[in-house]
């Protein structure tokens, strides 16, 4: 690719949207920036398929994650931790613990109330684990026994126990609180990719020939990541060292720096490994629980380093959870299939915290339906707190849209991908149609739902999602080019999983012409140039523009360099596998390396800052999931056989690790549609399933063949092109397999997850009414 200047306020025409509908967009970069990928933007790097860079690290073990991290003289915290769901605090005597041989410090909270069952109460430090944890156990704590509640609906009575009946409660700006029962919410957005309330929706459905009304009820489910929260936290001085699994090492830094009255330069986070995150890692500790700010007081309290690692029980039970739901849906239609009214009434489970909204598929995934009314309420619940978990809300939102859509689809006698095609003039979207119904083999659903012989009967379903272009602007990324060819580049935003050494490697490649593989990538690191925090699908279209930009004025210099070797001017110049060609005489070329010995110094460093956000093609994300499943009507059991996941998310920057967060996205839908539930014991209040064999999730002998499908298009809005895709993909999947499975037997299932006792209680109902 031909050097592209770096450029002042100037307009630039980009060919963008879906490759079978491009549009000619002007965009007009902030000044420094260069014009963005577009659809006639020849890329070499960055449509390959490259493995992660630190695949071998990981499967060979010597990843170091934050359980890893052993320090010298190193004490090991534990967390003791409320037994009762609700109550005084009368006394914490931790006398008998602190006599125990090998323990070096305690910490009681400064908390009178306890409001869930998992609340902080103490902690030790000790020279051992196993120490710390029998110390843990020495703590008395003497309650003062309250009235709770655990469940949604029997916290929405007038009459149920209060949860916050002494003391603050978080709040929700602008919005009233009766009882446990905060709402109706301030619309969280107007407008805009969002959507939200608009026109008159009484009008709407008095226009409409049929109306399908019904309510939809989902689980609280936990998070179940594969590495447990924890922090190894080190004083030297007045410098404090914290290694944590955490989304957001910036964010961390900035909480634990107001926490002990420091300057932020005197507080260094490091995650250098993170074994996942869905969004309860994205502060400085787990909602609800204090333990990264416990972690550091015992350091300071000790003089040692502490390592503080919650157990898989601690991680289940109070580190944030995805909100339940009942959410009532009303829609209503014209004869041929237009909509004509979208009403959306919500009470979501927070337990001690606030919840997630779930009106934004309601609110924006059909926008030419002129008559919408969103209407939210949070409950409280003396249960552990909620908080975001990939595309908060939208999953639960989208699986009772998407839903009623199906049905009132059945009700007008329209095939459903037909309705929404009727209803949907998304460009992105409307591509996925056709390419997921022949990917999925739409003809072969039934026609009649429940349709098909023996007990096994097999069903299609599809459905939308929607997310939002979310960008953070404060980002750097330095590039260096040393003596001998080597690269490096330095960013400080953590890689939680999903890869974004191997993403922005990718995109400096592309800027140098060498391959992922030649570029060290250092990420994870308070120290390095200030990243955005993982979270919200925005870590590649925030980062990748700095790294392109970075890599760009790197380029620059060492096409100054290479010139007069070529007798040619830098624009002239190209660079691709590790050459610098002459971009008109290809044979004209000297290695990258030999064009890095001509530097005056040691190494060329170049940092950039993340320009402004520019005009896009769109604002908002979309994403397709279709489904195949097969449902035993004797036993209950549902089996999914097949997912095709369709989405544009602009430039896909690697599509090998792209297609990754799709099918991660299928399964961990698959796994809340069929399995996954928070189960609390309502008598005396606590979870009885804290763990990963009692919370069930979705197994290898569950796996399906999963198909991802990156259609392609470019979107602008920044240099890549890039937008997000972890979250929309993630938000259609509950429902295309209800939807599916309802196609399988004509009997439709409005409460998640489909357990084979509710597929049996539903077909048993049905049979009673006089279904088929």
């Amino acid at each position: 690719m031909a050097e592209q200047k770096a450029t002042g306020d100037q307009t630039f025409q980009a060919r963008v949207g879906p490759v079978e509908s491009p549009v000619t967009l002007e965009v007009h970069p902030a000044a420094g920036d260069l014009p963005p990928w577009d659809l006639d933007s020849r890329l070499r790097a960055v449509t390959g398929r490259h493995p992660r860079l630190e695949a071998p690290q990981k499967v060979t073990g010597r990843a170091k994650y934050t359980y890893d991290v052993r320090l010298p003289g190193m004490l090991w915290a534990k967390m003791v931790r409320a037994q009762i769901p609700a109550g005084k605090i009368v006394r914490i005597d931790t006398a008998r613990a602190e006599r125990l041989p090998g323990v070096k410090a305690v910490w009681t909270a400064d908390a009178e109330w306890v409001r869930f069952a998992g609340q902080d109460i103490a902690a030790v430090a000790a020279i051992s684990q196993e120490i710390a944890e029998d110390a843990a156990r020495l703590v008395e704590v003497q309650y003062e026994a309250t009235p709770f509640v655990t469940d949604l609906e029997e916290a929405m009575a007038p009459t149920a126990p209060l949860v916050f009946a002494a003391g603050p409660a978080p709040a929700s700006p602008n919005a009233p609180r009766r009882g446990n029962v905060t709402g109706p919410l301030a619309p969280a957005t107007a407008g805009g990719a969002r959507g939200g309330s608009r026109g008159d929706i009484q009008k709407g459905f008095a226009e409409a020939d049929a109306v399908h009304e019904a309510t939809y009820r989902l689980a609280v489910h936990t998070h179940a990541v594969l590495e447990t929260h924890g922090v190894v936290a080190h004083w030297e001085g007045g410098q404090l060292t914290v290694y944590a699994s955490t989304q957001g090492v910036f964010m961390v830094r900035a909480a634990l720096a107001e926490a002990f009255g420091l300057d932020r330069k005197r507080v260094r986070v490091i995650t250098e490994h993170m074994g996942g995150g869905f969004g309860n890692k994205l502060h400085p500790s787990a909602v609800g629980s204090a333990f990264a700010i416990v972690a550091c007081r015992l350091a300071r309290q000790t003089g040692a380093p502490v390592k503080l690692m919650l157990d898989r029980h601690e991680e289940q039970l109070c580190t944030g959870n995805g909100p339940g739901a009942r959410i009532a849906i009303r829609l209503g239609a014209r004869r041929d299939g237009t909509l004509t009214a979208i009403q959306h009434r919500a009470h979501t489970e927070g337990g001690i915290g606030q919840s997630a909204r779930t009106g934004g598929p309601a609110g924006s995934l059909y926008p030419q339906c002129p008559n919408v009314a969103l209407e939210e309420y949070e409950v409280f619940t003396n249960a552990g707190p909620t908080c975001a978990l990939r595309a908060p809300g939208h999953p639960q939102g989208a699986f009772a849209m998407e839903s009623a859509m199906d049905e009132l689809a059945h009700r007008l006698g329209m095939d459903p991908l037909e309705f929404r095609r009727k209803n949907d003039m998304h460009p992105f979207r409307r591509q996925y149609y056709d390419v997921g119904a022949k990917a999925i083999g739409w003809a072969r659903r039934n026609t009649t739902p429940g349709a098909g012989a023996g007990p096994k009967k097999r069903g299609i379903g599809m459905a939308h999602g929607n997310w939002y272009v979310l960008v953070r602007e404060a980002v750097a990324v330095e590039v260096r080019v040393h003596r001998d060819g080597g690269v490096e580049l330095f960013h400080g935003a953590q890689d939680l999983g999903t890869g974004i050494r191997t993403v922005l490697a990718v995109i400096a490649a592309e800027e140098l012409g060498l391959g992922p593989a030649d570029i060290t990538v250092h990420v994870g690191d308070t120290r390095l140039p200030p990243g955005p925090t993982s979270g919200g699908s925005v870590t590649t279209n925030s980062s990748g523009p700095a790294a392109r930009l970075a890599a760009h004025q790197a380029r620059a210099r060492l096409a100054a360099l290479a010139a007069p070797l070529l007798q040619a001017t830098p624009s002239e110049l190209d660079f691709v596998g590790g050459q610098i060609v002459v971009a008109a005489d290809p044979a004209r070329r000297v290695s990258f390396r030999e064009a890095a010995q001509k530097m005056p110094g040691e190494v060329i460093a170049c940092l950039a800052d993340r320009k402004r956000q520019f005009e896009a093609v769109r604002q908002d994300l979309a994403a397709t999931q279709f489904a195949e499943v097969e449902v035993d009507v004797e036993t209950g059991v549902i089996r999914v056989l097949k997912m095709v996941g369709l989405i544009n998310c602009g430039t896909a920057i690697n599509p090998l690790t792209a297609e990754n967060q799709l099918i991660g996205a299928q399964i961990q839908g698959a796994s809340w549609a069929l399995f996954e539930q928070r189960t609390l014991d309502q008598n005396v209040g606590t979870m009885v399933n804290p763990n990963l064999e009692a919370y069930k999730i979705l197994g290898p002998a569950d796996m399906f063949e999963a198909v991802p499908i990156l259609t392609t298009g470019a979107n602008a809005g920044n240099n890549t092109s890039a937008t997000g895709i972890a979250e929309p993909v993630f938000v259609p999947t509950l429902a295309a397999i209800a939807n599916a499975v309802f196609n399988a037997t004509g009997v439709r299932i409005r409460q998640l997850p489909m357990t084979p006792d509710r597929v049996l209680a539903a077909l048993a109902e049905a049979r009673k009414e006089g279904r088929p």
